[in-house]
C-alpha cells in the first residue's frame, strides 16, 4: 500500500483566489479559516476542494457587494429623474444650480436630504421612490449580477458534494482494503488460531 503524504506536506497556496486591490486579504484569511474549520479538510485532495470553496464563497460576496455598490452608482441620476418626472425640466439656470446642489448634496447633508424628503412628501412619496428608480435603471446589471451569483452557488454546492463524495468513496476503499486484507489466507490462519487460544 503507498502510505499517503500529510496535506502539511503540499503546498496548495497557488490555488488561492486572487483579490481585488479593494479587498482585504485578512477578510479572506479570516473566511479560509472558518471553512477549514468547519470542513477540516485531511489531505491535499481536500484542500483544493476547501480553496474552490473559498473562492466560491469569496466571489459571491464580491458579486452581491457589486450589485449594491450599482444600485448606490444609480442614485444620482434616480434624483435627478425623480425630480424631472414629479417637477418638471426646471425652468431657470438658478432652479437648474439649486436643482443640480440637491441632487450632490443628498449623499451628504442631512439638510439637503431632508429638502429632497419633503418635495417627495408633496407627492406623497418618499426616499423609497429614488430607490425604486436606481435599481429599475440598472435592472439588466442587476440581473446579470444575479445569475453570475448563481452560476457560483451552483459550483459552491458542486463543490461541497465532491467533498462528501471523495470522503464516502475513500471510506468504502478504506473498508474494501479492510476486508480484503483480512481475508489473507496468514491473517485467517493467525485469527483462526486466536479463537481457538
Amino acid at each position: 500500500m503507498v502510505p499517503r503524504h500529510h496535506s502539511e506536506q503540499c503546498d496548495v497556496s497557488i490555488l488561492e483566489s486572487s483579490l481585488l486591490i479593494t479587498e482585504s486579504k485578512d477578510a479572506f484569511a479570516s473566511l479560509q479559516r472558518e471553512l477549514a474549520r468547519e470542513i477540516r479538510p485531511k489531505n491535499v485532495i481536500e484542500k483544493i476542494f476547501l480553496a474552490d470553496i473559498a473562492a466560491c464563497a469569496w466571489e459571491m460576496m464580491r458579486l452581491r457587494r457589486c450589485k449594491d455598490h450599482i444600485v448606490n452608482l444609480a442614485y444620482g441620476a434616480a434624483i435627478s429623474e425623480v425630480l424631472e418626472r414629479l417637477l418638471g425640466p426646471p425652468e431657470t439656470p438658478a432652479e437648474c444650480d439649486a436643482r443640480t446642489a440637491l441632487e450632490r448634496n443628498w449623499f451628504s447633508q442631512p439638510d439637503a436630504r431632508r429638502q429632497l424628503a419633503k418635495r417627495l412628501a408633496d407627492f406623497q412619496l418618499d426616499e423609497g421612490v429614488i430607490e425604486a428608480a436606481a435599481i429599475s435603471s440598472q435592472a439588466d446589471q442587476l440581473e446579470m449580477l444575479d445569475r453570475m451569483i448563481t452560476a457560483q452557488q451552483v459550483r459552491l454546492h458542486r463543490a461541497l458534494g465532491a467533498i462528501s463524495s471523495y470522503r464516502e468513496a475513500f471510506a468504502k476503499q478504506v473498508r474494501s482494503a479492510v476486508e480484503h486484507a483480512t481475508e489473507q489466507p496468514a491473517l485467517v490462519q493467525l485469527n483462526a488460531r486466536e479463537q481457538v487460544g
